[in-house]
């Protein structure tokens, strides 16, 4: 029940694509992409990641504390980049070039509606609670699309309302899930928050950086192309990454899950575990490489079709990075390897190496090619090179390297490439 809530609310937001794109402007779109990008970096260790810690205490009334602990510092973190952005907000909007500076204290409200919204929801998770969580999901994502869909015939020039649908749904998923709590939240004392912040000082410590590092790899390519380039430029990117790995990351998502359940319990059956990984990239595999195809020769025709004549850009980088998102999609389902066999010191050297080599491929793209379509080639190479890497590193775990497979299906997709480019010209 938890996973279809959050598979029908992504649902729900690829749905609207189709109607939002012919709404809303790329630059609109780019606008909320950088806020929303810069939010995600912050709510990623707002809770310096203690709220992983409610699922795992024991003892029902230290998780009520740690709950309250992650809610105090949500708000202080709030509260402090308010602050910042108060002081510096015209240098991050003139680097960002955001027209408005006065969006970014936007920022800050979203972080402390986010952050504490999934701090409570772990106390929910904690307790099973998996219907409020998904009902909560659904109409968060429902609310905030009817928003968007409505915004343009109500206040057309007002504000961005891909921005304003957003914070609305954040505040009716806050509301939603706080509702009937078993315990109040604010009733504590000093002496018991300090128990608690020492008791799992390690998470702070060493998960917050792990985490910090995975979304800033995640988000590094908007403030790139939009430092070099423009928020039009960064609006496309979005809705190009959308409209190719949303849905191949909700199949990937739901396949991991299932894989995850069961290689947890066959672990040391390097035997079983082999013939199910291989078993699941093949089914991966098959699912996706026409879609894959098509996106790479179509994809210049499938984003205006789909989102209107202005998205013709969207569609150069669909066929751009959609090899990266293939990539990408293989790899999710078995990154919980790196939990399974207890390397998360790998998985932390992958994403400071995925940061590092991302960056300095559109870096170097931006600084020798000169504009965004060069930068996402180079991008897409090494990320393609560096997913292939852990997903072979996920198979050695597994007890069954996957390099004779990885090479047959890089050759299949060529030579399927070869084929659409061939009956395009024909066309």
């Amino acid at each position: 029940m938890l996973f279809s809530g959050s598979f029908v609310a992504q649902a729900i937001a690829f749905g609207a694509m189709i109607f939002l794109g012919r709404l809303y402007s790329p630059v609109q779109f780019g606008e909320f992409e950088v806020l929303f990008k810069l939010s995600a970096i912050i709510v990623a260790i707002a809770g310096l990641r203690y709220e992983l810690a409610i699922v795992v205490e024991e003892n029902t009334m230290q998780a009520q504390e740690v709950t309250r602990l992650t809610l105090f510092i949500n708000l202080g973190i709030s509260i402090g980049l308010l602050l910042c952005i108060a002081l510096f907000k015209n240098h991050i909007a003139g680097l960002l070039k955001l027209d408005n500076a006065v969006l970014l204290y936007t920022v800050p409200f979203i972080v402390w509606l986010s952050s504490s919204t999934e701090t409570i929801t772990g106390w929910r998770n904690r307790n099973k609670e998996y219907t409020t969580i998904s009902t909560n999901r659904v109409a968060a994502s429902s609310s905030s699309v009817v928003y968007k869909l409505s915004h343009p015939y109500l206040f057309t020039a007002v504000c961005n309302g891909l921005l304003v649908g957003h914070i609305l749904g954040q505040v009716i998923s806050i509301i939603q899930i706080s509702r009937n709590l078993p315990f109040r939240l604010f009733e504590t004392t000093r002496k018991k928050l300090i128990t608690v912040f020492k008791n799992y000082k390690s998470l702070a410590l060493l998960s917050s950086p792990a985490a910090l590092i995975n979304i800033l790899a995640t988000s590094m390519p908007t403030f790139l192309i939009t430092i070099y380039d423009s928020t039009e430029a960064t609006g496309h990117f979005a809705n190009a990454y959308k409209l190719t790995y949303l849905p191949l990351g909700m199949i990937a998502a739901a396949l991991g899950q299932v894989f995850f359940e069961r290689i947890s319990r066959i672990k040391n059956n390097q035997e079983e575990t082999a013939q199910m990984a291989h078993q699941l990239f093949n089914l991966m595999f098959a699912i996706a490489i026409i879609p894959i195809v098509v996106l790479v020769v179509w994809g210049d025709n499938i984003a205006p079709l789909i989102l209107g004549a202005q998205w013709a850009e969207a569609g150069k980088y669909i066929q751009i990075t959609i090899l990266f998102y293939f990539a990408m999609y293989l790899t999710t389902s078995f990154s919980s390897a790196l939990v399974i066999y207890d390397k998360l010191n790998v998985q932390l050297v992958y994403n400071i190496l995925f940061l590092l080599g991302t960056f300095s491929a559109l870096y170097f793209g931006y600084t020798v090619g000169g504009d965004t379509q060069r930068a996402l080639a180079w991008f897409t190479v090494v990320g393609i090179v560096l997913r292939v890497i852990i997903l072979n590193y996920f198979f050695y775990l597994f007890g069954k390297n996957l390099i004779a497979k990885t090479i047959f299906a890089i050759l299949i997709t060529t030579v399927l490439v070869w084929i659409g480019f061939g009956i395009k010209e024909g066309f």
